[in-house]
């Protein structure tokens, strides 16, 4: 017989979220999906815990997805990066990541909505 194992979770999200004004003001923040701080930390946490971890961060886009967006205010803003999640399971491997499909007022001059994937 398999005894069940209960799932523990460990959140490292942030509740205050992102306020950058720009896209150069975020720049040195963003991440690599795989690579960047925040997902190593997931990683080994979850690794480490024995748990599942997630979190969120501000992803890099890659050269050929970043675009120009216009604001409501008519302003024309560079797009650069992704509100984005990722999930560990506790053996440290990436089971999903997402990018935010709704941005809000404070995501729009630098963000790229959605879609979610692996």
């Amino acid at each position: 017989m398999v005894s069940a194992q209960p799932v523990r979770a460990f959140d490292v999200t942030n509740s205050a979220g992102y306020a950058f004004e720009s896209a150069s003001a975020i720049l040195p923040y963003l991440e690599h999906p795989r690579t960047g701080v925040t997902p190593e930390f997931c990683a080994s946490t979850a690794q480490r815990l024995r748990c599942y971890v997630a979190a969120g961060y501000p992803e890099r886009l890659e050269p050929h997805e970043a675009e120009k967006r216009t604001l409501e205010d008519g302003s024309v803003v560079d797009v650069v990066g992704a509100n984005s999640a990722v999930v560990y399971a506790p053996d440290g491997t990436c089971v999903g990541r997402t990018r935010k499909l709704h941005l809000s007022y404070l995501d729009k001059p630098w963000a790229k909505p959605g879609p979610s994937r692996d």
